[in-house]
């Protein structure tokens, strides 16, 4: 019965592969208070690999999404469709 539990627990998914940081793990350094991408960079070593960010184009919506609505998106997918549109690249 154990692991019938342990196989229906849900996974954070990987963001960043460079780094192996989790989903889970970039909202709870949000929810600490990364309020920049850079804060969040520093936070969680996303976005600093050696492929040099890409996983930015799943952190920033993520991040802007949860400044605008203080929760976030039923997926780290869904904020780049659903609001967090007008994300600024530098």
């Amino acid at each position: 019965m154990n692991q019938a539990r342990t196989n229906q627990k849900r996974r954070s998914p990987i963001i960043c592969r460079c780094n192996n940081v989790s989903e889970d793990t970039i909202k709870q350094a949000i929810v600490d208070g990364c309020d920049t991408l850079n804060k969040l960079f520093d936070a969680t070593a996303a976005g600093v690999g050696p492929c040099g960010g890409s996983c930015r184009k799943v952190t920033g919506p993520l991040l802007e999404y949860y400044l605008k609505h203080k929760t976030f998106p039923t997926s780290a997918k869904d904020s780049s469709s659903n609001g967090a549109k007008g994300t600024t690249k530098k």
